[in-house]
């Protein structure tokens, strides 16, 4: 009987959890199940509101595609809004666009300034970007980047473009 009790308090708090789950767990919830659009939808919201994190998924799924039609200006726009809030993911995210010339020209110093502020901010993929972008500049160009990426974290990323 008290296996029995403990059982329905545990499906009846987790129901109580799912039904007032907010709009970011739901879209959380959609985006696992690969339900984009919605995800999307769910997330919008959040990110007009604010949030870092889901300005940085928007981001990440309108330069990917992801529920949207692939629209790397809409990408950049959520992106650097994310990235002055110090959102990790949306920094690296504008490297790598920069380093593929995806919704900008391809520019290594910018994608060197983005490697190393999300380096910086504990991003495990950034050094290997970051080196790969270096190759394609020269030292005086790299050193160029790097004033740029510590101006950056100055200003608490603000105006770093």
């Amino acid at each position: 009987m008290c296996t029995l009790i403990k059982a329905t308090a545990l499906a009846l708090s987790m129901l109580a959890f799912s039904t007032h789950a907010g709009p970011w767990e739901d879209g959380y919830a959609d985006y696992q199940r690969k339900d984009y659009a919605a995800a999307v939808a769910k997330w919008r919201g959040v990110a007009q509101s604010g949030n870092r994190e889901a300005q940085s998924l928007l981001g990440i799924m309108y330069a990917f595609g992801q529920g949207v039609p692939q629209d790397y200006p809409q990408a950049i726009q959520w992106l650097r809004l994310a990235a002055a809030q110090g959102e990790n993911k949306a920094q690296f995210k504008l490297g790598s666009m920069y380093a593929n010339g995806q919704g900008f020209p391809r520019d290594h110093q910018r994608a060197a300034m983005w490697f190393l502020i999300a380096g910086q901010g504990g991003n495990p993929k950034a050094e290997k970007e970051l080196a790969k972008a270096k190759a394609e500049l020269s030292d005086s160009e790299f050193a160029v980047a790097n004033r740029w990426a510590q101006t950056c974290v100055k200003r608490e990323f603000q105006g770093c473009e």
